[in-house]
């Protein structure tokens, strides 16, 4: 699905970065305003590749932001901004909100994933005033444009306390996982008529997530049992191009910027668990205190990052049995992932808390890195790790942040925002 997306960075840049500008900080009202001589039904392939990739940049961001703030990675150099981001104490103000796609320190979640959200919208827009004859392939690009806005939306319903859209008011993570619904439903729609079957296994794995988000386990599982098993979507990444590179790889072996979190350098030493496989460089970070350990999943600038896959849709076929009492059909899907990561079967007790503990530990196992515990702490109100009020290595106190605010670009910038909320 991203095999031209190379072939056409360069103008890509052309087409997405000043429509993305647009939305993101507020100075103009419509990236359709860049005029025909771009949006025009020729280049309809070419601005859904665009598109693709404004995701796919916000998402390998997004993967080490949340990452830092939660205990999948930790910070190890000397920067009170990293400082903030690994204990917990981001101000609206912190880089998540303002950092850009380009920047490898302070990893930006909010305008990345906006800047996706937006060019992926104007996208389908545009492609919803053509006509087929115009673009053979509109349903399979309105169906993949629509895959990434819905994706674009559950990243931030899962991550931001708040957030909002084109100049719109303050949306809760509830209304935003709505948002993403309506995407999601479009792309199924699309890929339906496309007869598109890796896009819509895409979009239905999509749905089903935002359907768990939303506390809907019986409708996420009846999506996520269509997904066929094998099926997995991958973020490819370039070794040259800044903002295509894996951040994870850049963070941890080449800049040394941030390591592997204890918790899951422990798990790994203890049972060698290939899924979240990592290793030590032996080298300390520019903080003075942490040891520097890379994922080996990561271990390159082109080393593919899992947006989507099969386990995922039935680890979420798991949740909805305990949800059902069906112990033993959630704890048969536990041992299928156990055996092919080479670890032995549930030996746990046959009680729901029991069960979904496990299930717990193994989404945290199969999705290490690809963009998932941040959203599951918040959706299984699981406890923070360190505690709040631990002592931070490099001076303070982590503090109670579950999600990141609501950033002041967009409060300054929205006039249909209280600045007073600042």
């Amino acid at each position: 699905m991203r095999a031209a997306f190379a072939a056409i960075a360069t103008l890509v840049v052309v087409i997405a970065a000043p429509a993305c500008n647009d939305l993101t900080n507020l100075e103009q009202s419509n990236p359709g305003q860049l005029g025909p001589d771009v949006f025009a039904p020729q280049n309809a392939d070419l601005i859904v590749n665009s598109s693709r990739g404004d995701f796919e940049c916000a998402f390998n961001e997004y993967i080490v932001g949340s990452g830092i703030f939660m205990d999948e990675m930790a910070n190890a150099i000397s920067f009170i901004a990293n400082f903030d981001y690994d204990r917990r104490s981001v101000t609206p103000d912190s880089p998540y909100g303002t950092s850009t796609c380009d920047s490898q320190q302070d990893p930006g979640v909010y305008t990345p994933l906006s800047v996706a959200r937006a060019s992926n919208d104007v996208a389908v827009q545009h492609l919803e005033g053509w006509t087929d004859a115009q673009v053979p392939d509109r349903s399979h690009l309105i169906a993949v444009a629509s895959a990434y806005s819905g994706y674009s939306f559950v990243l931030l319903g899962e991550s931001m306390c708040s957030a909002a859209f084109d100049l719109g008011p303050e949306e809760t993570p509830q209304q935003i996982f709505g948002d993403a619904m309506v995407r999601f439903d479009t792309a199924v729609a699309a890929a339906t008529r496309a007869n598109d079957a890796t896009t819509l296994n895409l979009a239905l794995l999509g749905r089903a997530r935002t359907e768990l988000d939303l506390g809907n386990s019986g409708d996420a599982a009846t999506d996520a049992a269509l997904i066929p098993a094998g099926f997995e979507v991958d973020i490819d990444h370039d070794a040259t191009a800044t903002r295509r590179q894996n951040l994870v790889f850049i963070q941890t072996l080449q800049a040394q910027f941030g390591s592997i979190d204890t918790s899951i350098i422990n798990r790994y030493t203890a049972d060698h668990d290939p899924r979240i496989q990592v290793t030590s460089t032996g080298a300390l970070g520019s903080d003075g205190f942490t040891t520097v350990w890379f994922a080996n999943k990561d271990a390159t600038a082109t080393s593919p990052q899992a947006l989507a896959k099969y386990s995922e849709a039935q680890l979420i076929i798991a949740e909805n049995d305990v949800n059902t009492n069906d112990l033993p059909g959630a704890v048969a899907i536990l041992n299928q992932l156990r055996e092919a990561a080479g670890q032995p079967d549930y030996s746990g007790g046959l009680t729901s808390s029991a069960v979904m503990a496990d299930i717990v530990e193994q989404r945290r196992r199969e999705f290490f890195l690809e963009g998932h515990r941040l959203g599951d702490i918040r959706r299984l109100g699981l406890p923070l790790s360190p505690a709040t009020g631990a002592p931070y290595v490099s001076g303070g106190t982590y503090a109670d942040q579950a999600c990141f605010p609501l950033p002041n670009v967009e409060r300054i910038n929205n006039p249909n925002l209280d600045r007073a909320a600042r």
